[in-house]
C-alpha cells in the first residue's frame, strides 16, 4: 500500500491512544474539581517534554514512572507484540501474553504490572485461562450476572483497526470482537471494540470527514453485532442506553467520575465526543484531550480510546510535540508502530520476526523470579509511604500557615 497519508494517520491512532494514557493519569480516579485543584486550571498546559509536568503527588500517581503510559497500552503493546510475532491476530497468544504479564509485567521494557484490572485479573487468573481464553471469560461474565461490561478490552483494541486497514469493516468487526473477547464477554464490549476498531480503519482510510460518517459506521457496527451475537447476548443492548452514550452530547452528560467509572459505554461515548469536536473543528487533539482528563474518573483509559481516533484523524505529524516528543520510551514504541505497518503492508520494509527478540514472551530478557517481584513491590510501597508521608507534612503546614495568619489579623484587629 504505502501510502504516506494512511501511514500517518496508522501512527498517530496508536501513537495518539499512548498520549491519552500518559495524558490521562495525571487525573486517573480524581473528580474535576480534585483535578481542577491538583494543576490549578481547567485547561492546564500539561508538557511530557522534560521539565516536564509533575504529577499530582498521591498513593496513586506515586507508583507510576513519569511522562509514561499506563496498563492500557502495556496491553495494546502486547498486542503488537503477538501480532509482529506471529504475523496474524491470535486471541491465543495475545491471552498468554496477557497472563504473562499480570505476574511479570511488561518484561521487554522492564514494566511491572501495574493498574490491573479486576476482572481482567479475575478472568486471566482463572485455571482454564490459558486453555480457553474466551470461554473462561464468557463463564466470569455468567457468575456474575451478565452485568459487567468494563473498558478493559476497549482500551486495547486499536492495534486491531491499523492491522485492518486492508481489510473490510466487517472483518474489522469481527477480529475486534474475536481478540476483545478473551476477557470480555458482554455484548456492549463487544459493540464498543467493533465501533472502535472500525473508526480507526476508517479514518486511517480517509473515509470519515463528517459526524454523518461517525453515526452511519456506528450503527452499521450495532447492526452487524446484532446479527452475529448470539441472540440471548444481543437481546441484552438496550439501544436507549447505548444511545444516551454514543450520541452524547457533552462530557458532562456522561458522568465520568463515579462509581461506574470504568463502564465501557463512558469510555465509548467520551471517544466519539472527542472525535466529533476535532472533526467539527471546535476543538484540537490537545483541547479535547485535555478537557476529557480534566473531568477525572478513569481518564487514562477514556484518554487512550479518545486518543486513538482524534490520532487517526489527524496523523502522527499533527499530534502535540510536547507530548509525543516527551514520551517515556516514544523511540522503541515508534520502532514497534513503524514494525507493524510494515507486517501489516502498509509501509515498504522488511521485518523480521524472528530476530526481534522483544517479540519474544519474555521481551528476551528472562523472567524476574518471586523474589525479585517482591522486592520490587516493597520498593512502591516505600514510594506510597513516602508520599503519604510528603502530602500529609505539606497539609499540616498549610494549616499552620492559616492559623498564624489568623492569629495575626486576630491582634491587629484588637488594636
Amino acid at each position: 500500500m504505502n501510502d504516506s497519508k494512511i501511514l500517518d494517520r496508522a501512527e498517530g491512532a496508536l501513537f495518539g491512544s499512548a498520549l491519552g494514557d500518559a495524558i490521562g493519569i495525571y487525573t486517573e480516579f480524581m473528580t474535576d474539581w480534585q483535578a481542577l485543584e491538583a494543576y490549578g486550571s481547567s485547561s492546564p498546559n500539561f508538557t511530557l517534554i522534560p521539565p516536564e509536568t509533575k504529577l499530582h503527588n498521591d498513593t496513586h500517581r506515586c507508583r507510576f514512572e513519569s511522562r509514561a503510559w499506563t496498563d492500557d497500552t502495556d496491553h495494546t503493546i502486547l498486542m503488537m507484540l503477538s501480532y509482529l510475532r506471529l504475523r496474524e491476530l491470535s486471541p491465543k497468544d495475545f491471552a498468554i501474553r496477557l497472563h504473562s504479564w499480570c505476574s511479570q509485567g511488561l518484561r521487554v521494557l522492564d514494566r511491572l504490572p501495574m493498574g490491573l484490572g479486576k476482572t481482567v485479573g479475575s478472568v486471566v487468573f482463572s485455571p482454564s485461562y490459558t486453555d480457553d481464553p474466551a470461554g473462561t471469560a464468557l463463564s466470569h461474565w455468567d457468575k456474575n450476572g451478565r452485568k459487567i461490561a468494563p473498558n478493559g478490552s476497549l482500551m486495547r483494541t486499536t492495534p486491531v483497526g491499523v492491522i485492518c486497514i486492508p481489510k473490510t469493516e466487517e472483518e474489522t468487526f469481527a477480529a475486534a470482537i474475536r481478540m476483545g473477547a478473551v476477557t470480555h464477554a458482554d455484548p456492549r464490549c463487544a459493540l464498543s471494540v467493533a465501533i472502535v476498531s472500525a473508526l480507526v480503519r476508517a479514518l486511517c482510510l480517509g473515509q470519515i470527514a463528517y459526524p454523518a460518517q461517525v453515526r452511519e459506521l456506528i450503527e452499521r457496527a450495532w447492526d452487524y453485532v446484532q446479527r452475529t451475537q448470539p441472540p440471548e447476548h444481543a437481546a441484552l443492548l438496550d439501544r436507549a442506553e447505548f444511545v444516551a452514550h454514543a450520541y452524547a452530547e457533552s462530557l458532562e452528560a456522561l458522568v465520568l467520575c463515579d462509581r461506574a467509572m470504568g463502564y465501557v459505554y463512558k469510555c465509548l461515548g467520551a471517544a466519539l465526543w472527542c472525535l466529533r469536536r476535532v472533526l467539527t473543528h471546535q476543538d484540537t487533539f490537545r483541547s479535547a484531550m485535555t478537557a476529557l482528563v480534566m473531568f477525572g474518573g478513569d481518564a487514562d483509559t477514556n484518554g487512550a480510546v479518545a486518543g486513538a481516533l482524534m490520532g487517526a484523524l489527524c496523523g502522527c505529524e499533527y499530534l502535540p510535540k510536547e507530548w509525543r516528543d516527551g514520551m517515556r520510551h516514544a523511540e522503541w514504541y515508534r520502532a514497534k508502530v513503524q514494525a507493524l505497518c510494515c507486517v501489516a503492508g502498509l509501509r515498504d520494509g522488511v521485518y523480521d520476526s524472528e530476530s526481534d527478540a522483544d517479540t519474544e514472551l519474555d521481551g528476551g530478557k528472562g523472567f524476574i523470579t518471586e523474589e525479585e517481584m517482591k522486592k520490587r513491590e516493597m520498593g512502591i510501597m516505600e514510594r506510597m509511604l513516602l508520599s503519604e508521608k510528603e502530602r500529609r507534612e505539606k497539609a499540616e503546614a498549610k494549616v499552620k500557615a492559616q492559623t498564624k495568619s489568623s492569629s495575626w489579623k486576630s491582634w491587629l484587629s484588637g488594636s
